[in-house]
């Protein structure tokens, strides 16, 4: 499953254009595949101030509530990792946090992640410059990374030079 993970990430991230509903339908999902196989990649490549379970939350509306099951019991680093699907308020357990819609980053939500060391993830246009961490964005048929270092480093979560030199930089 690991080696599937990673080629999925080294793969150029290219997505063709394709005509047809089918087509659509099949370049959706395989969006949301790499969006799940990138929240595993961030697991790997962040470093926590302190050892803890890796827990990849979704909160809110998203396909990727489809995928993200099949990430439930892989290991990094010999520890398990764990999906949270629940729609709860409560953060407190997420490692990585994907907000589905950005109303949902709200400064308490922001406040909690940078107390709390949570990773914050989504893909609504404008969430690294509105205060999130890491932003996937589709542009010309690919998927790139925003990352805004401001809240990461607030966070006290240190991200690799790997995920770095994939990530357009917010500083």
């Amino acid at each position: 499953m690991r080696l599937c993970l990673y080629m999925l990430l080294n793969l150029c991230v290219w997505l063709p254009v394709a005509d047809g509903q089918a087509a659509e339908l099949g370049t959706a999902e395989r969006e949301y595949q790499l969006k799940t196989a990138y929240l595993f990649h961030f697991a790997e490549l962040t470093r926590w101030p302190e050892a803890r379970p890796i827990v990849i939350c979704l909160r809110g509306s998203s396909p990727l509530r489809k995928f993200l099951p099949v990430l439930e019991g892989q290991t990094i680093d010999g520890a398990p990792v764990h999906v949270d699907l629940e729609p709860g308020p409560d953060i407190d357990s997420c490692s990585i946090l994907f907000l589905a819609e950005k109303d949902l980053l709200t400064a308490e939500v922001a406040g909690q992640a940078r107390a709390r060391h949570v990773l914050l993830v989504g893909d609504s246009e404008g969430f690294a410059a509105a205060g999130g961490m890491v932003q996937f964005s589709l542009r010309d048929n690919k998927l790139k990374l925003v990352v805004n270092l401001a809240p990461v480093n607030s966070a006290h979560l240190k991200l690799s030079s790997k995920l770095l030199r994939m990530a357009e930089l917010i500083e």
